[in-house]
């Protein structure tokens, strides 16, 4: 019990308070349908964003940004406890690497979801 204690009063507040940032961001945009957070919704036309299911482009880019959030403070929480901070840079590239990885393959299988089922001239 008192390791679990001292992991929590050593640990690093900047990882953990990046990673709540990014948990904060994907519950805004996946909760809260906040679209305008997402890269391209402002830029893009009318005409684009009708042929957009921003539904599932809002609920898959919460999930990203919630799970990548969860790594970082999972993975400050790791290291804080085997005392490997030094190691935390390794830990956390190999992390995004392998995460970002599945989510362009899943991205990727996914992709006829994004458009719009109805539109004619795609």
């Amino acid at each position: 019990m008192n390791e679990i204690i001292n992991v929590f009063k050593n640990v690093e507040i900047k990882p953990i308070a990046i990673g709540l940032l990014f948990v904060v961001i994907a519950v805004v945009v996946g909760v809260f349908k906040q679209y305008w957070l997402i890269a391209g919704v402002n830029t893009s036309s009318k005409k684009e964003l009708t042929k957009i299911d921003l539904d599932y482009v809002g609920k898959y880019f919460g999930i990203f940004f919630g799970v990548f959030g969860s790594i970082i403070i999972l993975s400050t929480f790791i290291c804080s406890y085997f005392n490997i901070m030094n190691y935390f840079h390794r830990f956390f590239g190999i992390a995004i690497i392998v995460f970002c990885a599945f989510l362009f393959l899943y991205g990727h299988i996914k992709k006829n979801r994004i458009y719009k089922k109805n539109d004619s001239a795609n």
